[in-house]
């Protein structure tokens, strides 16, 4: 009896065979193969599906979602909102250390969305990191 294979488990097949010989260059090169062209690595710029989740495979942020869409923490480790819901603290997780080794921070935290939400920096996503002008407290609490 002869069956036919589709082309997805072929692919699966090939993938799994790659992965199998993953150690023998896994110290030199990431080789990714897509289906179309991601235009930009920085995930304040994506404004598409694919550039978006490229940048999602090597950035993280302070909170992600999960399966069913609630809030979960990644790089905080916690946060309050104060009762009238103006005033949000957001604990760090501690230890964490950016691929250079620079610490990761309240001012790394603030430098970014300073960055994400300034419309000089011409960045696609800006509007979707309003912040309040009212100037933002960093506090180092160790």
């Amino acid at each position: 009896m002869t069956q036919r294979v589709s082309g997805k488990w072929l692919l699966a097949l090939g993938v799994a065979s790659a992965l199998t010989a993953a150690p023998a260059f896994a110290a030199k090169d990431v080789v990714v193969a897509v289906g179309s062209n991601f235009t930009t690595l920085d995930p304040y710029d994506a404004n598409d599906t694919l550039s978006q989740a490229v940048a999602k495979s090597f950035y993280q942020g302070l909170f992600g979602l999960d399966k069913e869409m609630k809030l979960q923490n990644v790089l905080a480790e916690s946060y309050t909102v104060s009762p009238d819901g103006l005033v949000y603290t957001i604990k760090l997780h501690p230890g964490v250390k950016f691929q250079d080794g620079t610490e990761f921070n309240a001012e790394a935290v603030k430098a970014n969305l300073d960055r994400a939400s300034n419309p000089e920096n011409h960045l696609k996503r800006y509007n979707l990191y309003k912040i309040s002008p009212a100037p933002r407290r960093l506090t180092r609490q160790r």
